[in-house]
């Protein structure tokens, strides 16, 4: 007999109609769409740190879907038709998240961008118009812009020959969000506990039980009657269905630069690079192309090669001739699939993963968290 656990506890606490693993963007999402859609069902939220584990609290902050590059690459994958479907989820879920949280939430800001160009990539400058044709019917407007005037006025290095304007593309404060999430589902009656490593996700008769490993208790076992397994690329045992696999991105920001040349957010090198203003900071990441092996991986780690390469572009390319500090460095973990495609899918009778946005979980996490709602409440009610 466990003496830790209360009665209470076993009412209120260890039992649910949903258990959702992992407190980031799409199981927050996921927890917000399916309290929106079914207000009696209790939704428990379970989160193995005290922060968010994977890339939810730690990516740059892009509201974007796609540069010309990446998109071009994707293309040559997966092929138009595809292309323009995921580009449209992006945009789809990016309006769904804005309108749940709203702008200032968020801090939403519709700033434009940009995709610097430099040796091979710069053939994709032909296939622009047809690009902007793709992109109409979404956007409503051309998606890319040449605009190599303003290379000198940016104060960008030698090496970029040409700049295309992204106008439809913005930034939000990757931290208000998430606080913003977090408030949201409180308020409608989700219980999110921190803390709570989830170790073994057990189908039972009455629907999955879930153990989870306590420091003040010998273990928890929570029972649900069905489960979201949301913890991306990571946590792969918990959920034989999952194909996705871990990718590391590697980030650093400034101390404050006086007289920023430019306000935005960027992107070079089929989106692996990519950089923005926090205020008068710059913020830059990405190179995960320089080591795909090393980078496939679930551990919170700075390399020396990547590091070196950001600080390398960042005094070459974004800001030469100044004098830059670098205030702070950290990663996050991104999950990655073959197509490049979210996925939403039952792993048994009651468990469902939802992984693989790519390193776009901020434009497409609500998207796919409503898709996994729907399906949970067809399964419940």
């Amino acid at each position: 007999m466990d003496a830790t656990v209360s009665f209470w506890e076993q009412e209120e606490f260890l039992q649910a109609d949903v258990c959702i693993v992992g407190a980031g963007i799409i199981g927050l999402s996921v927890a917000a769409s399916l309290v929106e859609k079914a207000p009696r069902l209790r939704v428990v939220v379970l989160e193995r740190s005290t922060l968010p584990t994977g890339a939810s609290t730690k990516n740059a902050g892009f509201a974007c879907y796609g540069s010309p590059t990446e998109l071009w690459r994707d293309i040559q994958h997966i092929g138009e038709d595809a292309t323009c479907q995921l580009v449209a989820q992006r945009k789809r879920g990016l309006e769904r998240l804005r309108a749940r949280l709203g702008d200032e939430a968020i801090g939403y800001e519709p700033c434009g961008g940009y995709e610097l160009l430099w040796g091979p990539h710069c053939a994709v400058l032909d296939w622009l118009d047809h690009l902007n044709k793709l992109m109409m019917p979404i956007f409503g407007r051309p998606y890319a812009a040449r605009a190599d005037e303003r290379i000198r006025e940016f104060g960008f290095g030698s090496m970029v020959t040409h700049l295309v304007a992204l106008p439809n593309e913005g930034r939000i404060h990757t931290g208000r969000m998430m606080r913003s999430l977090f408030r949201y589902v409180a308020e409608r009656g989700v219980l999110v506990l921190s803390g709570s490593p989830v170790e073994q996700v057990v189908p039972a008769g009455f629907g999955v039980e879930l153990i989870v490993s306590a420091r003040s208790h010998r273990e928890l076992r929570f029972s649900a009657r069905a489960v979201v397994v949301a913890t991306n690329a990571l946590s792969t045992h918990l959920a034989d269905c999952v194909a996705a696999v871990p990718g590391r991105g590697q980030v650093l920001i400034t101390e404050p630069v006086e007289h920023l040349p430019w306000d935005g957010v960027f992107h070079f090198d089929e989106g692996y690079y990519y950089f923005r203003n926090v205020g008068k900071r710059i913020l830059f990441g990405g190179g995960r192309n320089l080591d795909f092996e090393g980078e496939t991986t679930d551990e919170l780690a700075l390399t020396d090669r990547i590091q070196a390469q950001l600080e390398t572009y960042l005094h070459t390319v974004i800001a030469p001739g100044r004098e830059l500090r670098i205030a702070h460095r950290w990663a996050g973990v991104m999950g990655f699939r073959t197509p490049p495609l979210p996925a939403v899918e039952w792993c048994g009778e009651r468990i469902l993963r939802v992984f693989g946005c790519n390193g776009m979980g901020v434009a497409l996490g609500s998207l796919v968290a409503d898709d996994a709602a729907e399906q949970l409440k067809a399964l419940l009610l």
